[in-house]
C-alpha cells in the first residue's frame, strides 16, 4: 500500500468515526510529516466529498467553508477515539485525536471563529518567500543564593553547583535536580527563570516537579527545612507535589496564595494578564485572594481578578487548555486576537504591532514545536486576520 493510500484508508476511518488512537497518531504524524504539503492537499480533496459544492454569496456554485458541516466532520474524528463515558480519556490520546482534527482542518479552512460566518475557502497561491520565525525551547537561568548565575541550556549535564551540603544537578534529560541527603539548618533561596521563548523542568528537594512556561521564574529554598514548603512564581507554572505529611506546599503569587498538601495544578498569573488562574487537575487546592479563600475540586479554577481583587470559583474549566502549553501544544479557546497574540510572543519571543482593530475570535490547537509562520497561516484561513513577519516582530492587520 502506497502513502496515498494509506492516507487515504486512514482519513476515511477517522470521518468515519472507526479509527483506533494509533490509526489517528499515524494519520497526524503523516501529515506533519510531509513538507511539500501533497499530502494535505489529498486530505483536502477527499474531505471535500464529504463537502458538496454550495452556492456562494453570488450564487455561485463555489467550494464554501461551511461551518456545521465541519463540526460534524471534526465530531467524527473525535468520536474515534471516545471511549466509553464513564471512562477518562488520557490527554496522550485525546492530543493524537485533535492533532488530526487540526490537520484535517489545517488542509481545508476548519479554523472556528466565535461568531461563525460563511468564508470562502482560500485559493492557494504562490507567495513570495518570508522570514519566519522558530519556536522556543529549553532556555533558563539559574540564580544561586551568592547571586552567581548558570544558563542552563548551554551548562553540560552534572553537577552545576554545591550549596551546603546540598547538590545542584542537570540531569540527562535536561531537567533540574536537587540532591539534599540529611539537609538541616536554614536553606539558601534559589531561583529559576525562562526568557520569552523558553521554558523549563525542575524537580524540588522534596522530589515536586515543575515545569515553566516561557518569561515565567519560581523563587524555592535549596532545601525545604521547616515546616511549609513555600515558593514564589512569576509567570506560569504547572506543579506536580509531592506528598509530605505536616509540610503543606505553598505557591506564593503576589497576593494570592494557593496551599496544597499533593496535588496537580496549573497557575497562570502573567503581569499582562487581566487575571491570575488556577486550575486543578487532581488533589485539592486552597486559593486565597484579596481576604477571600476558595478550595477547589478536580476539574475547577480559580480567577483573581487584578483589579477588583475579586476572587471567583470557577466550577467548572477547561483543563486541557490550561496545560496544553505543558503538553507541546498552543491552544485557543475563543481567545480573542491581542489574548491569542501573548501567548504567541512569549512563546515566538517576538514583539507584536497592531495596525487596525481585529475582531476575530479563535479556537484551534497547534503543536508549540512549528514556526510561527505555521500557526499565522492557520489564523488567517479565518480571513478575519492577516499577519507580516519581521525581525523579531509581528505584524497584525485586518
Amino acid at each position: 500500500m502506497t502513502t496515498r493510500e494509506r492516507l487515504a484508508y486512514l482519513l476515511k476511518r477517522a470521518t468515519e468515526a472507526a479509527a483506533t488512537a494509533e490509526e489517528l497518531e499515524e494519520l497526524a504524524t503523516l501529515v506533519r510529516n510531509d513538507a511539500s504539503g501533497a499530502l494535505a492537499a489529498q486530505v483536502e480533496a477527499q474531505l471535500r466529498t464529504e463537502l458538496p459544492a454550495t452556492a456562494g454569496p453570488d450564487a455561485s456554485s463555489t467550494y464554501y467553508y461551511n461551518k456545521d458541516r465541519w463540526n460534524i466532520i471534526a465530531d467524527r474524528v473525535l468520536a474515534a477515539d471516545r471511549p466509553a463515558p464513564v471512562r477518562i480519556i488520557p490527554w496522550r490520546r485525546r492530543a493524537w485525536a485533535a492533532a488530526a482534527v487540526l490537520l484535517l482542518a489545517s488542509a481545508a479552512a476548519y479554523w472556528l471563529l466565535r461568531q461563525p460566518r460563511a468564508v470562502q475557502a482560500p485559493v492557494a497561491k504562490e507567495q513570495p518567500a518570508q522570514k519566519d520565525i522558530a519556536p522556543g525551547g529549553n532556555k533558563a537561568v539559574l540564580t544561586l543564593a551568592d547571586g552567581s548565575e548558570i544558563v542552563l541550556d548551554s551548562a553540560g549535564n552534572g553537577l552545576l553547583a554545591q550549596q551546603g551540603g546540598v547538590r545542584v544537578v542537570k540531569a540527562g534529560s535536561g531537567q533540574l535536580q536537587y540532591d539534599a541527603p540529611g539537609a538541616a539548618g536554614e536553606a539558601v533561596f534559589n531561583k529559576i527563570s525562562t526568557p520569552r521563548g523558553g521554558q523549563y523542568q525542575v524537580a524540588l528537594p522534596d522530589g515536586s516537579r515543575v515545569w515553566l512556561n516561557a518569561s515565567s521564574s519560581l523563587r524555592y529554598p535549596s532545601a525545604f527545612t521547616t515546616a511549609a514548603r513555600v515558593v514564589e512564581l512569576q509567570g506560569e507554572a504547572y506543579f506536580e507535589v509531592a506528598r509530605a505529611a505536616g509540610k503543606p506546599f505553598r505557591v506564593k503569587v503576589g497576593n494570592m496564595e494557593v496551599k496544597v498538601l499533593g496535588t496537580h495544578f496549573n497557575i497562570m498569573a502573567y503581569e499582562d494578564e487581566e487575571t491570575v488562574k488556577t486550575t486543578l487537575l487532581e488533589g485539592a487546592v486552597e486559593v486565597t485572594g484579596s481576604g477571600s479563600t476558595r478550595k477547589l475540586k478536580p476539574g475547577q479554577g480559580a480567577s483573581l481578578h487584578r483589579r477588583s481583587g475579586v476572587l471567583e470559583l470557577l466550577a467548572e474549566v477547561n483543563t486541557e487548555e490550561a496545560v496544553a502549553w505543558k503538553n507541546g501544544y498552543i491552544q485557543f479557546e475563543g481567545n480573542d486576537i491581542r489574548s491569542a497574540m501573548r501567548q504567541i510572543a512569549r512563546w515566538y519571543d517576538v514583539d507584536v504591532v497592531y495596525k487596525g482593530n481585529v475582531p476575530a475570535h479563535f479556537r484551534g490547537i497547534v503543536p508549540r514545536n512549528v514556526p510561527v509562520s505555521r500557526v499565522l497561516k492557520m489564523m488567517e484561513m479565518t480571513d478575519e486576520v492577516h499577519f507580516e513577519i519581521g525581525e523579531k516582530q509581528i505584524i497584525v492587520s485586518p
